[in-house]
């Protein structure tokens, strides 16, 4: 019987090659930061993100590789259910959460060990309360049916526009709906008002909605957050403000780039660019940011608007207790100011 197994100068040659294939392998493989015992590689920072406007500057830097240039490995978690991602972060399956005031409160009551590192930007208009044909005004609602996400920035939007036209939440019936949901029920009209946005509002504009309130009116009120655990910010500072730099790399190419940014989106998210638009949100700059956590020396000083979150939630009964927030906002993380 032929033995096949190489000689020993052939099996010093396999080794060779073997071992050159591995040289080359490791070659090409991206750079990533090393953890722990025996060089094991740290796996990437988990970042959730969904379709809406104030994450999609995410999607510009992982598609111009700026998480890469700024030396941090991300990977991001999409999830079309927005609520989801607060499941996803709340469980551990993801370091970082992009949210609303509203659901940084309510995480801070169960996970008091969270940062807030970035408050990234405001709805500005984007958030709208649209009316079926024939409410022609605020004062219109009371005994009618308007559809919003209860114990949440609908509820509250829907609070504000009623408090200021002089009617409460009691004139009128709260029907808990997703903001994704509100159109169907206003075209069917099992409501007469809902709270949503984009691409809903133009959806239900067309069959002749109209529009009587919006967060532009409400300056602050509903803006979006970045925060991590607490973990993942006293392990990975490094890469946390990475992160930061290469969101606010995102947010300046969108702004210079407008057609290019959008068009990117619409890939990486598989939507029509027709629906993409800041038009009603404010993508804040990073001096915006730096103003916005200058404690008390500015009027859009977020601790006012994190209160009033708290006080809301503390009347619809969702918090027991004034969660501690004093050490939560952290923008220690930030970037440098950028010389005048």
């Amino acid at each position: 019987m032929t033995d096949e197994r190489p000689s020993g100068l052939g099996r010093i040659i396999s080794l060779l090659a073997a071992a050159a294939l591995l040289v080359l392998a490791s070659a090409c493989q991206p750079d990533r930061p090393l953890d722990g015992e025996g060089g094991a590689k740290r796996r990437p920072l988990r970042f959730s993100h969904g379709y809406w406007v104030g994450y999609f500057p995410l999607s510009i830097a992982e598609e111009k590789g700026f998480f890469d240039q700024q030396g941090v490995d991300v990977e991001l978690v999409f999830n079309t259910d927005l609520y989801g991602m607060i499941s996803d972060f709340t469980a551990g399956k993801v370091d970082g959460l992009p949210w609303t005031m509203d659901v940084v409160v309510r995480v801070l009551a169960k996970e008091p060990d969270v940062r807030v590192v970035l408050y990234s930007g405001q709805t500005a208009g984007a958030d709208v309360i649209m009316a079926r044909p024939g409410i022609e005004a605020v004062a219109d609602l009371k005994g009618k049916k308007i559809a919003a996400k209860t114990g949440a920035m609908g509820e509250m939007l829907v609070g504000e526009m009623l408090e200021r036209h002089g009617l409460a939440l009691d004139d009128v019936t709260l029907v808990n709906t997703r903001e994704t949901d509100v159109a169907s029920h206003l075209l069917n009209d099992t409501v007469q008002a809902g709270h949503t946005w984009e691409p809903y509002v133009t959806q239900v504009a067309k069959a002749g909605a109209k529009a009587l309130f919006s967060s532009k009116e409400t300056p602050g009120l509903f803006a979006d957050f970045t925060l991590f655990r607490g973990a993942v910010v006293r392990e990975r500072p490094d890469e946390i403000r990475a992160f930061l730099r290469a969101w606010f790399q995102a947010v300046d190419y969108w702004k210079a780039h407008p057609e290019e940014g959008n068009e990117i989106i619409a890939r990486a998210l598989k939507i029509p660019v027709g629906d993409i638009s800041t038009e009603g949100y404010e993508l804040f700059t990073l001096e915006e940011v730096r103003r916005r956590f200058a404690p008390g020396v500015d009027p859009t000083w977020l601790m006012p608007l994190v209160s009033k979150h708290v006080d809301f939630l503390i009347q619809d009964g969702q918090l027991g207790r004034r969660p501690d927030i004093k050490e939560v906002f952290d923008s220690s993380f930030l970037p440098p100011a950028v010389s005048p």
